[in-house]
């Protein structure tokens, strides 16, 4: 199961035009075992990784600007800094990657709380885009909950209908050591015998049928729903990225405008022009973040739409296979219902309701009674011998029927809620000293 989900990802990501010649793909597909160890541990994958992407390239350029705003805060630290640029080694470059990234993830909550994000032309399509993605998945969330409902439905049915086999095959197997006659043969079996073993037969091909039908909807219709949910929840965290890269070159426009704020007040300060040089650099960092981050958000953008599109062709016609092949296995599975439950009314109906070839309890009391052995149907009776054995009552039959081959079913449950279930235990117990099971099926 894990094998070929894991196949299904690497076709869609093989197939994906955005995808397919990305450098950690290549890398993962056709690397060999050093060369994916090495990408693992070193995060790059090949020359565009080493080249830098537009994400890490706009996350270092944040990175280094709130690090220059930490360092405007605290005068002392920015003049010690510059006056010792060499204090800064490894440990100290990484600490400071470390708290960009904290004040970057700090100014795009304030960013994002405060609503001050740039407004772009497509916004009122990706609005729509967003309400119709919530919709689908609203829609095939309730389909799926429904489609779960009737597999548990299929699966009831079929291991009810096995039951009900069971114990029609064990009455009617009751009448024969009743009547006396074998299990193969139904010329000496009543009607209501005849009937219990047509209908028994009936319900394990039923049985049978509503398995293979729960087997099939589960690989060919509940499973795609949940492929189908799946896909809409990566279209929903593209849009959060889409959305996250507006809220990243919304928090470098404010930068750049808190520093060209910083920059003209140190200019009108007395005794401040020193500090405006480090701060026109920190400006120009800012300004060369926007620009990034600004590409960087038009290519998301432009991306994450492409992949909207290409989504809704591919999930239209998904979908249309997914119902397809439901309303296929619906109407197969009633088709073979209806062709079982067809042939089985003729044949109950050539059976003769009225037939009972059952042997006489009341005679055999009679007899006896008299002393005198009882042999024969329905109020038939016939003399003979007293004493030496003679008496065979039908009870001998009765005393000495085979055990069930199979374990009998389980006892009621106890009383729940204050219902009492005696009723029920005294009818069970009755049935499991008389009842023998039929016998097992090829396939078993």
């Amino acid at each position: 199961d894990r094998r070929s989900h894991l196949e299904l990802f690497l076709r869609r990501v093989v197939c994906n035009p955005e995808l397919k010649d990305t450098e950690c793909l290549l890398v993962f597909l056709g690397g060999g075992d050093a060369e994916f160890k090495k990408a693992k541990k070193d995060g790059s994958y090949g020359t565009a990784a080493a080249a830098g992407s537009p994400t890490s390239n706009v996350d270092a350029t944040i990175g280094r600007t709130l690090s220059d705003d930490y360092n405007m805060n605290d005068g002392t630290e920015n003049d010690h800094q510059n006056q010792d640029p060499t204090l800064m080694n490894k440990g100290k470059e990484i600490l400071s990657t470390k708290k960009g990234g904290i004040k970057k993830w700090i100014k795009e909550r304030k960013t994002s709380m405060k609503g001050t994000v740039v407004r772009s032309p497509d916004d009122a399509v990706f609005e729509e885009v967003t309400h119709f993605v919530f919709a689908l998945e609203a829609g095939l969330k309730r389909v799926e909950a429904q489609a779960s409902a009737m597999l548990r439905r299929d699966r009831d049915i079929s291991a009810s209908f096995l039951e009900f086999g069971l114990g029609c095959d064990a009455l009617a197997h009751m009448e024969d050591e009743v009547n006396g006659s074998g299990v193969e043969d139904e010329s000496g079996a009543s009607g209501i015998g005849q009937t219990f073993r047509l209908v028994g037969k009936t319900a394990d091909a039923v049985s049978a049928i509503s398995s293979s039908h729960y087997d099939r909807e589960l690989r060919g219709f509940h499973e795609p729903l949940r492929e189908h949910l799946k896909m809409v929840h990566a279209v929903k965290v593209a849009l959060m990225k889409r959305n996250n890269r507006r809220i990243t070159y919304s928090t470098c426009l404010n930068a750049v405008d808190s520093k060209k704020a910083s920059l003209h007040r140190y200019r009108i300060t007395p005794g401040q022009e020193g500090k405006a040089f480090g701060v026109e650099s920190s400006l120009s960092r800012a300004e060369t973040a926007v620009l990034t981050a600004r590409n960087n958000y038009d290519e998301v953008s432009a991306r994450v739409l492409r992949e909207v599109d290409r989504f809704r062709r591919e999930n239209a016609a998904a979908m249309y296979a997914t119902m397809a092949e439901f309303a296929r296995a619906q109407k197969e599975y009633h088709d073979g219902m209806n062709e079982v439950w067809g042939a089985l009314v003729p044949r109950l109906e050539e059976v003769d309701a009225e037939r009972f070839n059952g042997k006489s309890f009341a005679g055999a009391a009679a007899a006896l009674r008299e002393g005198r052995s009882f042999v024969g149907g329905s109020g038939a009776g016939a003399s003979g011998s007293v004493g030496g054995g003679g008496v065979e009552p039908v009870t001998t039959q009765v005393e000495n029927m085979a055990m069930p081959s199979y374990p009998p079913p389980p006892e009621p449950m106890p009383a729940n809620n204050g219902v009492d279930n005696s009723t029920n235990a005294m009818e069970s117990s009755m049935l499991n000293g008389a009842v023998r099971y039929r016998e097992p099926l090829p396939e078993e």
